[in-house]
């Protein structure tokens, strides 16, 4: 029955090199059967006549019947590398905005001094009350302006 033929592949596929005439004869075979290969004639993939699980099988099998296993691929060195993490934005950041810091600084006397000025060059008086009553806020603005280009009150 399909039940009994299945137990029966199991069991040979536990068993598949304990036959030692088996063993030698997959060995013989080594390392070609377990490369896939193309064919140059037209092209197609040929898959390898030992699966990876088949040839850990075989390995297996040949060292515990004491046969020499010589095909195993020889490890090499883990060629990635080590980089730095990148770390917190607000940490890398920190010299540019430090650095800006410093030049608004550097600027803050002219400020001051060109805001007093502005301060003030404002009409006072009675010529400040009749700005107030007479003239609108951007009239106002405009009036400064033309002041400070000109360098002071006229």
């Amino acid at each position: 029955t399909e039940r009994d033929d299945r137990a029966r592949d199991r069991t040979t596929r536990r068993a598949m090199f304990r036959n030692v005439e088996r063993l030698r004869a997959a060995l013989a075979k080594m390392p070609d059967a377990a490369r896939a290969s193309v064919n140059p004639a037209n092209g197609r993939f040929r898959a390898p006549e030992f699966s990876g699980r088949v040839v850990a099988e075989l390995r297996k099998a040949a060292i515990a019947n004491g046969y020499e296993w010589t095909h195993d691929k020889p490890r090499g060195t883990q060629k990635t590398l080590t980089r730095p993490g990148k770390g917190h934005k607000c940490d890398r950041e920190k010299p540019a905005r430090e650095a800006a810091r410093a030049e608004a600084l550097a600027k803050q006397p002219e400020l001051i001094a060109a805001y007093r000025a502005r301060m003030r060059s404002k009409a006072k008086g009675l010529d400040k009350t009749w700005d107030d009553f007479v003239l609108t806020k951007s009239e106002k603005t405009l009036k400064i302006r033309m002041q400070d280009q000109q360098g002071g009150k006229k």
